[in-house]
């Protein structure tokens, strides 16, 4: 017996009775005792107390026994059931008792208070955490407890997982008979939802406020969502379009072949984005930047279809403008010379395949400069679109009027027969140009017109800038014969265009290695043959060939170069008073004349006095020599010029005196020390008293003023006497002396004097 107890016992959990039996026994035995524990994995072990033989009634009490057994049991599997499942869900789930003391966690549970079940159980939920959440972890005890009902609630709180969104949901525990015993709960981390609603929110918020329309399709393109700058944009409400296909939106500019090939683009690489055309609700087609994406699940199949795109009907506006700005002049409307160089181009295409000719006029306006300086630019720009007009009404149809800049115009004139149809039609644009232009102030102004002429395939030229050259060159060789006319490209003015060029470059070279120097021609007293000063001339020291200024100055004043050598100029003669001065020489004023482009730029009082103070010389060292013809155009602006040159304390002579035409009112308002009479007038002393008038009346004028006077190109004994008996104050001229490099002059100067006839 004692073998079949300890392989075969059965006990009720509580350990109150325990019922026995001996398999194969034809006895019912009952026993009742204790329980004690086991020596091995925890199993009860029984000490039997009594044992009889029961009967009938004894047996209905072992069957119901058996039952309460199977019952148990159930009960058991049940429960390890619930264990399994509380402790595999990511849900946390505990019950508490009233005071909030934890009865039960699961493992979730415990992760979350980073704690094990040992260390949880027994203790109040609030001290595993700080306020606020323990404070709120209380107020949810106490509604289920006050209600008696669930009670949900979703926030933030911080765990050992860290700062977490969850979603608590409490209940009541009762008892059998319905007692409030506990507070049981469930509690799902919904962090991620919360992150994806608030990334769906944003982007919720997103899709409505940007700037850019979208449009959501589904996989067979019908519309299921669009924004509000869709709208905004096209017109169309969400209503209107939803359960459309964005084919609603269609221009008609495209045809079936675009979007068969605009689709197909999004097949293959999931995405199209390009320019396109569309209507609005109103009938207005304007155009869009769109880009089309696929949007595919996590197998690949097309979901949905996203469009979005701009309107760019500003951008293609001011893409216009942007391109009208870069190929018109503003002011006339006229191609301007990137617009014409590229016409011209494809007219010489045009000529060369049809064996045709075409003709090139190049424009200049003469007396433009007058008007401009003289009556504003305002007045300068009417006269430009008047002149613009009657240009227009003179070309023909098929030929291209442009304006380049300034006060030119281009003519590019194709079909023509020969030269003598664009003789023609030089002559009736200067005609043209020629009369009297009344401007909006009540103004007349007359303007003349200078016209070079380079016709394709004559005069050998293959290329736009090779046809714009040859004319340049002829208009060049137009104003020299004497402007208000035109004239052919010959082979002749190539070779002459050529040479200026190659001049220009080498001269530019000169200025950069110090090939330029100075020589000095002095100025005597007329009176005494004492030396009081001298012109500082300009020369070219190319290689042995010493280049008289002839032959570059003028090719100089027609470029920017002039400037810089100008600038040059002052400066090397105040070095050279410099050096005099330190070598203890008390050398006389040294002139320099002053280049009409030079005097106009209106920076040459600060070019005069940055060279004296770089130098440390005096003011009064230096005489600049501008001549007539500057102040006649704009007498006003020469007259303020010479003003802030006076101020530096340099000496003002007019130069070449009698040839320019100024007027002598303002003669008198010129702030100059000196007139130079012009060695035409000099040279006419010769020729008797008639010859000589005009020289006496220079002189008597002069010294009315209190001006000195000097005469240059003196080149006779007799023009020398003339001269002195007439009163003249100094005398230049090769009678007298030469030009010569400063150690030459130094020498002269040493002497005192220069021999007077």
């Amino acid at each position: 017996m004692a073998r079949d107890l300890a392989s075969k016992t059965f006990w009720r959990p509580t350990g109150a009775a325990m019922l026995l039996g001996m398999a194969g026994g034809l006895a019912w035995l009952l026993a009742s005792g204790r329980l004690q524990p086991g020596l091995a994995s925890g199993v009860a072990a029984l000490a039997v107390v009594t044992v009889g033989v029961f009967g009938l009634q004894q047996r209905r009490a072992l069957r119901a026994a058996r039952r309460e057994r199977a019952e148990q049991a159930e009960k058991l599997r049940a429960l390890n059931l619930l264990d399994a499942i509380s402790n595999s869900t990511p849900d946390i789930i505990f019950t508490e008792d009233l005071q909030g003391r934890f009865t039960f966690v699961n493992q979730a549970t415990c992760r979350a208070l980073g704690q094990p079940a040992a260390a949880v159980l027994g203790r109040e939920a609030g001290a595993f955490f700080s306020n606020p959440d323990r404070a709120r972890i209380a107020a949810l005890n106490a509604a289920v407890i006050e209600s008696g009902g669930i009670v949900a609630s979703e926030g933030e709180m911080t765990t050992a997982l860290g700062r977490r969104w969850y979603l608590c949901t409490l209940g009541p525990l009762r008892e059998p008979d319905g007692r409030l015993s506990g507070v049981f709960g469930v509690v799902h981390d919904i962090t991620e939802r919360r992150r994806q609603q608030e990334h769906q929110r944003q982007w919720a918020q997103a899709f409505e406020s940007t700037r850019d329309g979208v449009i959501i399709c589904d996989a067979r393109a019908h519309i299921e969502s669009v924004n509000r700058a869709f709208t905004e944009i096209t017109g169309y409400t969400p209503d209107d379009a939803i359960g459309h296909t964005p084919a609603l939106l269609h221009s008609g500019r495209h045809d079936a072949a675009f979007y068969r090939e605009l689709w197909a683009g999004v097949a293959r690489s999931g995405h199209w984005r390009g320019e396109i055309w569309n209507r609005r609700k109103d009938g207005e087609i304007y155009p869009e930047w769109l880009t089309i994406s696929a949007v595919r699940d996590e197998a690949g199949v097309v979901t949905n279809y996203v469009g979005v795109f701009t309107d760019i009907t500003r951008v293609k506006r001011d893409e216009a403008e942007l391109q009208r700005l870069a190929n018109y002049d503003p002011l006339t409307e006229l191609p301007n010379r990137r617009l014409l160089h590229t016409r011209l181009e494809h007219a010489l295409a045009r000529a060369a395949r049809r064996g045709g000719r075409l003709a090139l006029f190049y424009i200049d306006l003469d007396g433009f400069k007058t008007v401009n300086d003289s009556l504003g630019h305002p007045a300068g720009d009417e006269l430009l679109i008047g002149i613009t007009r009657r240009f227009q009404d003179r070309v023909r149809a098929g030929d291209t009027l442009g304006r380049p800049g300034g006060d030119e115009f281009l003519v590019i004139a194709e079909l023509l027969h020969g030269p003598q149809d664009a003789a023609v039609l030089a002559q009736d644009l200067l005609a043209a140009v020629a009369r009297p232009l009344a401007l909006a102030g009540g103004q007349e102004v007359y303007v003349t017109a200078s016209i070079g002429i380079s016709i394709f395939p004559d005069d050998g030229c293959s290329d736009a800038t090779a046809m714009l050259r040859d004319a340049d060159a002829a208009l060049y060789r137009a104003k020299e014969q004497g402007r208000n006319g035109f004239c052919f490209f010959t082979h002749e003015l190539n070779r002459q265009a050529v040479a200026k060029l190659e001049t220009e470059v080498a001269l530019r070279h000169a200025l950069q290695r110090g090939e330029l120097l100075l020589h000095y021609q002095p100025k005597v007293c007329a009176a005494s043959g004492r030396i009081v000063g001298a012109e500082a001339l300009l020369r070219w020291q190319r290689g042995d060939e010493l280049v008289p200024p002839g032959r570059f100055i003028p090719i100089a004043e027609q470029s920017s170069l002039i400037l810089d050598i100008g600038a040059w100029v002052i400066d090397e003669a105040c070095a050279q008073q410099a050096r005099w001065q330190a070598l203890g020489l008390a050398m006389p004023r040294i002139a320099v004349n002053v280049a009409a482009r030079q005097f106009a730029a209106g920076n040459l009082d600060t070019v005069v006095d940055e060279a004296l103070r770089r130098h440390g010389v005096a003011a009064s060292s230096l005489e600049l020599e501008v001549t007539e013809s500057m102040l006649v155009d704009t007498p006003a602006a020469g007259i303020d010029m010479l003003g802030r040159l006076k101020e530096t304390g340099v000496r003002l002579s007019l130069d070449d005196f009698g040839t320019g035409y100024s007027s002598l009112a303002y003669l008198r308002q010129f702030p100059i020390d000196a007139l130079k009479i012009d060695k035409s007038f000099v040279d006419q002393i010769d020729a008797g008293p008639q010859g000589s008038a005009i020289v006496d009346a220079v002189i008597a004028l002069a010294h009315r003023l209190g001006l000195t006077v000097v005469a240059e190109g003196v080149e006779t004994a007799a023009q020398q006497a003339y001269l002195r008996r007439q009163g003249c104050d100094e005398l230049q001229g090769f009678h007298l002396a030469r030009p010569m490099p400063a150690h030459a002059f130094e020498a002269l100067w040493a002497g005192g004097e220069v021999a007077v006839g």
